[in-house]
């Protein structure tokens, strides 16, 4: 794959990307813009994840990585730990590669955003989806402006790079 990557704007002078979806194809919420299945249950998450998407990251030659993941409402942490994970074996394996995470809200657990963000990762993306007195009709029920917000506000004491990420609507 990384001889593609010549073509698509990575190689010697330009920067590489990929985005990779983590924790299954199932959510657990329904939001009325996304197209990924939805479920109450789906299925566990696998714990070769962390390891497998860093040796097939390594072999691909790009610079810049973004890790998304649908919301694990089912699991404890939302899935913090297994991102977390994902994100210290691609440092590991790749040790110049540069990681955003656009992250779930994690139903506004805050312990599990502080565990996420503290993990190595460059970028902490989230997103809002749209303005205030639009998400009713837009996110999931679980989802709120208010909880997107205090996840954000909750990133500034890690320095990090963050994103906010508004559909047009």
């Amino acid at each position: 794959m990384s001889k593609y990557w010549r073509v698509l704007g990575g190689g010697d002078t330009n920067t590489a990307t990929a985005t990779i979806m983590l924790m299954g194809d199932e959510c657990t919420r329904g939001c009325r813009f996304c197209s990924v299945k939805t479920s109450k249950n789906p299925g566990p998450l696998d714990p070769l994840e962390p390891f497998n998407t860093a040796k097939a990251v390594s072999s691909w030659g790009v610079h810049y990585i973004v890790l998304t993941s649908v919301d694990r409402d089912d699991i404890q942490d939302g899935g913090a730990s297994h991102l977390a994970e994902c994100v210290k074996e691609l440092k590991t394996q790749v040790p110049d590669l540069l990681v955003e995470v656009l992250a779930p809200d994690f139903r506004g657990d805050l312990d599990a955003v502080e565990h996420l963000a503290s993990s190595g990762m460059d970028v902490f993306a989230h997103n809002v989806e749209t303005v205030n007195r639009l998400q009713a009709f837009v996110r999931d029920p679980r989802a709120n402006y208010k909880q997107s917000m205090e996840v954000l506000i909750r990133l500034k004491s890690h320095h990090l790079v963050s994103s906010l990420k508004l559909l047009s609507c």
